[in-house]
């Protein structure tokens, strides 16, 4: 493999850097042409050599992925890959979070799974702006080939924890909110979507009179959602219990022929929901210039873990280039956590958020804070 930095085909593969905690592990950056930028793991292996995305900053078209790691196949012999071999298509329907700021009012799906209930009501009503969030990778491409067959354009998907993103939605921007068939997270029910401060945002982001619509087959789920409105100051909704809908999911019809029971909660967002004020900037920066020495390795190490009464920062993996360091990341709220990897250049104090900046909530501002204390001695 040619010495880092090196250029092929307008692809920049920008370093290599040595993890000093997994001697068998490296990161590879990587930027294409439109400015994309996203890391591969290099594993080495007694049969060979292993690369793959590095989850958090996975591109979107996996053909990105594909072309980077069929480039990479030119200096390894007996390469083969689990990857089907994609075109390199854009979509202007995938938006970063920070875009969302430029819509105007838009009904939210969030969670939308395989996407025929989000496709078919953006389908149906052309003069709205829709939008689905969701974090599962295969399912937004999914959904994005099928927004250019039915050449919508009035959809837009992001790929987001949507806990974090209601967090950072300015006041009253959505006309509606859907969670249909979430997973109920039986055994771990913190992991639901559902919660006193997730449905405090929900109410926040709906104009007044916006309808929150929660559809579910876990009576668990639907108790604990109940429950939460119940708990609001004032209260108005509707409740059903196996009531049919005007458009049915690939997931409904499943549960329908195992007879299953599906239930309704439909929240009105009253006149409370105008009095919070909006949110600020959606993201975080992506580059930030640190003032002061640089921390020592070892005093690196020692501080991976801080946590704070909502918020922890956990640095898992500390990896070297030459006077790069790269750092794998887990930080912001214990039950809504951030994944990333950061990249800091010791010499220039300049540090970079790989494959965009992390959202502006509370706790990721609060680890954040923490992780330039841990990188610089203030001066």
């Amino acid at each position: 493999m040619p010495d880092f930095p090196f250029e092929l085909e307008g692809v920049q593969f920008l370093y290599r850097a040595q993890s000093v905690i997994h001697p068998q592990i490296a990161l590879m950056g990587v930027r294409v042409p439109r400015d994309r930028y996203f890391c591969l793991y290099h594993i080495t292996r007694p049969q060979g050599h292993l690369f793959k995305a590095e989850k958090s900053t996975r591109p979107i078209p996996i053909g990105v992925l594909q072309r980077v790691l069929g480039l990479l196949t030119r200096y390894c012999g007996g390469v083969g890959g689990n990857l089907n071999a994609q075109g390199y298509v854009e979509s202007p329907y995938l938006l970063e979070v920070a875009q969302l700021a430029h819509l105007e009012k838009f009904h939210l799906e969030i969670g939308f799974g395989s996407g025929v209930h989000l496709l078919q009501k953006a389908q149906s009503n052309p003069a709205q702006v829709y939008v689905g969030v969701e974090i599962h990778t295969p399912s937004i491409e999914q959904v994005l080939r099928h927004i250019e067959l039915l050449g919508l354009q009035n959809l837009y998907l992001v790929r987001a924890d949507a806990r974090a993103l209601l967090e950072v939605l300015g006041a009253q921007c959505c006309l509606g909110v859907d969670l249909h068939f979430p997973i109920p997270w039986e055994k771990n029910p913190t992991r639901r979507v559902m919660s006193a401060g997730v449905l405090g945002h929900i109410l926040r982001v709906l104009v007044e009179q916006g309808v929150f619509w929660l559809r579910t087959d876990s009576l668990a789920y639907f108790k604990q959602s109940l429950d939460l409105a119940l708990d609001l100051p004032t209260c108005a909704c509707q409740i059903a219990k196996n009531a049919p809908a005007p458009i049915s999911s690939k997931y409904e019809a499943r549960w329908l022929k195992q007879h299953r029971e599906i239930y309704d909660l439909r929240l009105h967002a009253g006149s409370l929901a105008c009095t919070h004020p909006p949110a600020s900037k959606l993201c975080l920066e992506e580059v930030f210039y640190l003032r002061g020495a640089p921390r020592s390795l070892t005093f690196v190490l020692e501080q991976r873990f801080r946590r704070g009464v909502d918020y922890f920062l956990h640095i898992q993996d500390v990896l070297e280039y030459a006077q790069v360091w790269v750092l794998v990341l887990s930080f912001g709220d214990f039950h809504t956590p951030t994944n990333k990897i950061v990249v800091w250049d010791r010499k220039n104090g300049v540090l970079e958020y790989v494959g965009g900046a992390p959202l502006n909530t509370q706790a990721n501002v609060l680890a954040h804070r923490q992780l330039e204390d841990i990188l610089v001695e203030a001066l």
